[in-house]
């Protein structure tokens, strides 16, 4: 049996990584002649998923039903295969900052006899070459995917904060014009109020 591992860090975080694998419409998208990744049911992710798979090794196309056996949100993907070719596979991954590093481990099998030793001796170089350009791909794929989310938005408050501060400055302004208004009414009117008696008191005097 065959295996292949691939490392690789990924410059999006590990939501995105992970929601881009896990959604079966990308996986013909960066695996390398992949031409079938369907699933026979209504589940379409998640444990217990199930994929029709057909894979072309050069002029011959592998064919296989896999389980999604293994559902980890944000942290793994495995599955294994009842039919057809062998494989066992797994996404790993683990968040690093504002990174992902992503693991793709797989083992696989092209059959038994001298018929399958002979296809795996000219299919293996193929899947290999194949897997490791998938992932390079994944890379780029989610990598865009990343950098196209809409920026946070920026906070208004500051803007309300200076509109408080106008709105408040031009309160106390009104309020102190119409206090001194209303002060300065008050004081014409009790001041003529006065002026009477004193004219009285000259009046008194020149008689």
């Amino acid at each position: 049996m065959g295996r292949i591992t691939i490392d690789m860090t990924i410059n999006a975080p590990v939501a995105t990584v992970f929601a881009y694998v896990d959604d079966y419409r990308n996986t013909t998208k960066y695996m390398k002649d992949l031409v079938k990744w369907q699933p026979t049911g209504k589940v379409t992710h998640g444990k217990g998923a199930q994929f029709n798979v057909g894979m072309k090794a050069g002029p011959t196309t592998l064919t296989s039903v896999v389980d999604i056996t293994t559902w980890l949100e944000n942290k793994a993907i495995g599955w294994d295969s009842n039919e057809g070719f062998k494989q066992v596979g797994m996404w790993a991954f683990k968040p690093k900052g504002d990174k992902t590093q992503v693991t793709f481990d797989m083992e696989y099998e092209f059959g038994g006899g001298i018929a399958g030793k002979l296809l795996g001796r000219a299919a293996e170089p193929i899947v290999r070459g194949n897997l490791q350009r998938s992932v390079e791909t994944l890379k780029q794929h989610t990598e865009r995917v990343g950098a196209t989310r809409p920026a946070a938005k920026t906070s208004p408050q500051p803007a309300a904060k200076g509109a408080g501060a106008a709105a408040t400055s031009t309160t106390k302004s009104a309020t102190k014009a119409t206090t001194a208004r209303a002060t300065g009414t008050t004081k014409s009117a009790t001041k003529p109020a006065a002026k009477p008696g004193t004219r009285a008191k000259n009046s008194s005097k020149s008689a």
